[in-house]
């Protein structure tokens, strides 16, 4: 008889609600009867809630400051430089790396924060970061299969610019590859963990969440057809669990309407804030040593600080007034469009991101986290790009991710109760595979 196996399932950006209301319907009547004799709430994301930082939270067990992946993108404040943070920045150890180290095979499909692979003992097949088959999945012997099985790490997001029908055909094709690939290799082996992330459900969310709110019948039925093919999967699985198996489904954020992308920097230039040495601005180096604030996405903010930013003015000893300055202009941030309120709060980065007994001691010359951070009301999206020439914009992207209404689906136990947030669904997923091998 096969020993029990860890199944971690990551439908990424499924709200609570939403997965709520399908399993009622009866869209999703496999998943309907393992959440059934589970627990199944809603949990909450990291601050700000993108699938980088959240899904490294969950693999690590612990919060972006101690694990390094704090966003998308990143800046070398020495070279005013930016970056997009990939698996060589995580500080800590992985779920697939705890099992590896425990002698234990694991097989991981397409979760974010894994580019490039590191070596584990079986399959690693990076996520959406990962630039290529070749560089993205360990061991590269695997690559003839995955391109043979027409498997591919992400759907063609530019298709939805211009094509949705187009893109959501895409959007089918390769989640149809990805779930078929991950029955071959499920079945090619009795593996100890086995983790696979759904990006699909992402993507189908930025491009058509506003139309789904609001009752469209065309985008609902595409809605059951993608959540559709994904039920049976999940129904394959438990069925063929060997006994005392575990199932762990979760998603790393919710989601929301997205009324209107506010760009941030620009606002910061209309305020006059922050200053430019070139007339097309297209990166770090191009902020003019006067400028006092600058931001990347989403709503962070870093003062131009003298001795930590290579182009800095703002005299450290200023630091906390011209933090104040900030925070009393930012709060005042408006809609260009209709007038309404932009800002819901704007926090200090170390009460964010520094472990509480650390705050006081916060020390802006040396730390990587922003010094603010601009939360939104819900519906805006608070843009990091340089220059876009215009405050605002609704463009093709309708959906964004809430901080809240997250998922969580795991054994029906008191720890599994009580996680809130998806650390704590890591932290809890480390002890369950502590506890079985």
């Amino acid at each position: 008889m096969s020993e029990p196996r860890l199944y971690v399932i990551g439908l990424d950006g499924v709200p609570f609600t939403v997965l709520r209301d399908f399993l009622d319907q009866g869209i999703m009547p496999r998943l309907r009867e393992l959440a059934g004799r589970s627990v199944f709430r809603s949990i909450r994301s990291v601050q700000p809630p993108l699938s980088a930082p959240a899904w490294a939270s969950f693999l690590t067990g612990r919060p972006p400051d101690e694990h390094s992946v704090m966003s998308f993108t990143e800046r070398d404040p020495r070279a005013m430089r930016w970056f997009t943070p990939d698996a060589r920045q995580l500080t800590a150890p992985t779920l697939q790396e705890m099992a590896s180290d425990m002698g234990r095979r694991v097989f991981s499909m397409n979760f974010p924060v894994t580019y490039p692979p590191k070596p584990v003992n079986g399959v690693s097949i990076c996520g959406f970061l990962g630039k290529d088959l070749e560089s993205g999945v360990y061991p590269e012997r695997e690559v003839p299969l995955l391109k043979q099985r027409g498997y591919r790490i992400d759907s063609d997001v530019a298709l939805a610019r211009h094509d949705l029908p187009a893109f959501i055909n895409d959007l089918k094709t390769v989640l149809t590859r990805r779930l078929e690939t991950a029955m071959y290799y499920h079945d090619r082996e009795p593996w100890d963990l086995f983790m696979v992330h759904i990006m699909e459900t992402d993507r189908l969310h930025h491009f058509t969440y506003e139309a789904f709110q609001k009752g469209d019948e065309a985008i609902r039925d595409v809605y059951h057809q993608l959540y559709g093919m994904i039920d049976p999967f999940i129904g394959a699985l438990t069925d063929q669990a060997p006994p005392g198996s575990r199932f762990l489904l979760l998603s790393d954020h919710g989601f929301t309407v997205l009324k209107r992308e506010i760009y941030l920097n620009h606002w910061l230039w209309e305020q006059g804030f922050l200053r430019f040495n070139h007339p097309r601005p297209a990166h770090l180096g191009h902020i003019h040593p006067a400028s006092v604030a600058y931001s990347l996405y989403p709503g962070r903010l870093y003062i131009h600080l003298k001795g930590r930013e290579a182009s800095g003015s703002v005299p450290p000893d200023k630091y906390e007034q011209t933090r104040e300055t900030l925070r009393r202009a930012l709060t005042g941030l408006r809609d260009p469009v209709d007038g309404a309120p932009v800002v819901a709060e704007v926090l200090n980065g170390e009460d964010v991101y520094a472990p509480p007994g650390l705050r006081a001691w916060h020390d802006p010359l040396t730390a990587a986290y922003p010094d603010l951070l601009v939360i939104a009301r819900e519906g805006y999206d608070l843009k990091g790009m340089l220059w876009k020439g215009k405050p605002a914009d609704k463009t093709v992207y309708n959906g964004m991710h809430s901080y809240d209404n997250a998922f969580w689906i795991a054994p029906q136990t008191e720890k599994a109760a009580a996680v809130n947030d998806i650390r704590e669904a890591g932290v809890f997923t480390a002890h369950l595979l502590t506890e079985m091998f």
